[in-house]
């Protein structure tokens, strides 16, 4: 079998594998690839939810069978198994190896989406030589410059959305702005720091699995990246500055991307973080961190709330917005609600004309 690059297996037919885990939040990257690519799509694996659909199971994605095995999804000619969930560990998770093993023997490419990796595993390393199929390991840190605030150089505009917790919408929200840019004819390219993000967009970094000393130059060199041939660049964001595992990635992504503007974004409601249960705080005291916080270089200023409303009424969401807009002054906007960014997009392209003239030069 020939071995597949990157970019060819991202535009394959796939299987995506949720088993045990399927949901909107309970598997972020399966949620988001079929949102985005679920065109792509032919099978989803979860013997919890098999013969649902997605639309049974997220409320968008149409009938996409889900299934119990790979084998099941066979007839429908996938040639990819995408991993659909990033775990909180670098165990592999019991249950999952003979899913795996099943793939690689029915010859199917596999996306590995966790920290474990699957060559590590001594039968599924073997079976993977003997048929001789292509595995990602997204989680495999790339090798990275240190950064060296090459970003200030650019002419693009670069908007980076933060927010309050993982798993909360920062990538959809950017993938929205990033679409309805284009949409308006402003070229503008997406700087992935995250899987999905690169699984749906082709390009970036997971850069969770980067060493702490390169993270920066990681970030800095995919926005460069994606900022060539672009006006804007829409940096994807992780974790947040109040999250007690992901802080620092958090402040890396601020400081190498030297954002010139700032979207926050928050689950609707949510008071504590998901898995740590942590307190969140008042949201207007992360967004004054993350300003003062963006200022070593290039101040920035968050221009918009994004939050991710699923679960409210529009009626509760109104209220709830309102409530949220009273209390940090600035506008609220769900993008998916509302069916696109088109908002914040408005709002972005505003203060990109009010600051124009009020941007720092480099120094030195």
């Amino acid at each position: 079998m020939a071995q597949l690059n990157h970019a060819e297996l991202i535009d394959k037919k796939f299987v995506l594998f949720a088993e045990g885990c399927f949901g909107l939040f309970s598997s972020k990257i399966g949620a988001s690839l079929l949102r985005y690519r679920g065109d792509r799509c032919v099978a989803v694996i979860d013997s919890r939810k098999a013969g649902q659909t997605v639309q049974d199971v997220l409320g968008y994605g149409g009938p996409i069978p889900i299934v119990s095995r790979v084998e099941h999804a066979l007839h429908l000619n996938p040639e990819v198994m995408i991993v659909g969930k990033g775990l909180h560990s670098a165990e592999l998770p019991s249950g999952w190896k003979p899913h795996f093993l099943a793939a690689v023997q029915s010859g199917l490419h596999i996306i590995n989406s966790i920290h474990y990796r699957l060559a590590d595993d001594p039968d599924i390393a073997r079976a993977v030589r003997d048929k001789g199929i292509t595995v990602w390991e997204t989680k495999d840190a790339p090798k990275a410059p240190l950064n060296k605030a090459r970003v200030l150089d650019l002419d693009t505009w670069i908007i980076h959305t933060c927010g309050s917790d993982c798993n909360i919408g920062k990538k959809t929200t950017g993938l929205e702005i990033w679409n309805e840019a284009n949409r308006r004819g402003i070229p503008t390219g997406f700087a992935a720091t995250g899987q999905s993000g690169i699984l749906i967009s082709g390009h970036g970094v997971a850069v969770d699995a980067v060493p702490g000393d390169f993270m920066g130059g990681a970030v800095e060199q995919v926005v460069m990246e994606a900022a060539a041939g672009n006006e804007w660049v829409v940096v994807e964001g992780q974790a947040g500055l109040n999250h007690i595992q992901g802080s620092g990635v958090a402040l890396t992504i601020l400081h190498s991307s030297l954002p010139h503007a700032l979207v926050f974004c928050h689950r609707l409601g949510a008071e504590r973080t998901k898995v740590w249960e942590t307190p969140i705080p008042p949201i207007s005291e992360i967004i004054r961190m993350n300003e003062e916080l963006s200022g070593v270089l290039r101040p920035a200023k968050v221009t918009a709330i994004s939050v991710n409303s699923v679960g409210f009424t529009d009626e509760d969401y109104r209220r709830e917005a309102e409530k949220l807009q009273a209390d940090t002054g600035l506008p609220v906007v769900d993008p998916i609600r509302e069916g696109g960014a088109g908002r914040l997009v408005d709002i972005l392209r505003a203060h990109q004309r009010e600051t124009a003239d009020r941007l720092p030069a480099r120094q030195g």
